[in-house]
Order: structure tokens, then C-alpha cells, then sequence
């Protein structure tokens, strides 16, 4: 009779531990699971923003119009090019040469910019300071701020408006 008193007072005990067990157990399945949907969900929006390309159409020349594509920046990126450019408009204008040093420093990292943002990895940061006009930079720069604060679902473009405006 002692004997089954003992495990009468040890199963309550052992009974608390399986509880325990078994809920510890689903947590962690429900943590796996989780942490799966959280994965795949990271996966799909990182796979997005690498699929996400834009088509920055500029001014190459005063009279020429030209496209390239390129991939939305993050907002890493974004938010330098804004930072740039307001540092930029913060000195032009000025004659003094302090502000003109200032210049050459934002503009001396415009065309690494372009590059990284470009597809066509041929348009690298030697062609965009080399084979273009600082002007066709500032363009194509601009034309990726546009095109980043709009949004690129339900957009219609430069040719379908056209169509619409009468021929």
C-alpha cells in the first residue's frame, strides 16, 4: 500500500512535468511555424524588391530623350541622394570657393550612385564620369527621385498617357 501511495504523490508531480512538456513542445511548433511564414515572407519581399525595375527616362541632351533601367533604390540609398541633393542646392548659386569645394565633394559620388542603380552593369561608374555630361547625370539622378516617390503598381506610362491626350 505505501508503494502505490508514493506513486499516487509522483504521478500528480510527473503528471505537471508532461503538461509542461507538451506545452513547451507546441510552443516551439508554433514558434517553427512562425518563424517559416516570417522566413518566406522576408524571402518574398526581399525577391520582390530585387525584381521591382524602373525605366528612368531623361534628357541625355537638351533635345534627346533617353531610357535606362535601373532598380528602385532602398531606402539607404534614397535617402543619401536627397541628402546629396539638398547639400547640393545648399551651394550652388554661391561664387565662393569653399562652396565650390563642397560641390566637386557631393558630385564626385553621383556616378557611383548611377552605376549601382543602373542594370546594365556596362553603365558603371567610369561611364557615368567619363562618357556623359554632368548635366545627363544630374538628369538621370533627378528622374530616380521622381521615380521612386511614385508608386509602381497601377502606373501608366509616359506613352500610354499620350494616347489618351488626342492624336
Amino acid at each position: 500500500m505505501e508503494e502505490q501511495e508514493k506513486q499516487t504523490i509522483i504521478n500528480p508531480e510527473e503528471d505537471k512535468f508532461a503538461n509542461l512538456e507538451k506545452k513547451i513542445n507546441k510552443k516551439k511548433e508554433v514558434n517553427a511555424e512562425e518563424y517559416v511564414q516570417t522566413l518566406a515572407t522576408r524571402e518574398k519581399l526581399e525577391r520582390d524588391f530585387t525584381e521591382d525595375k524602373v525605366y528612368i527616362t531623361f534628357n541625355s541632351s537638351p533635345e534627346t530623350r533617353r531610357t535606362v533601367i535601373a532598380r528602385r533604390p532602398t531606402q539607404k540609398e534614397f535617402l543619401e541622394i536627397l541628402n546629396l541633393s539638398i547639400q547640393a542646392a545648399k551651394y550652388e548659386g554661391r561664387g565662393d570657393p569653399e562652396s565650390l569645394e563642397q560641390l566637386i565633394k557631393i558630385s564626385s559620388n553621383l556616378n557611383k550612385i548611377a552605376a549601382n542603380l543602373c542594370t546594365d552593369k556596362r553603365l558603371d561608374a567610369d561611364f557615368w564620369q567619363n562618357s556623359t555630361s554632368f548635366s545627363t547625370l544630374q538628369n538621370f539622378i533627378a528622374e530616380i527621385i521622381n521615380s521612386s516617390n511614385k508608386p509602381s503598381i497601377g502606373k501608366v506610362g509616359e506613352d500610354e498617357m499620350k494616347s489618351f491626350r488626342g492624336k
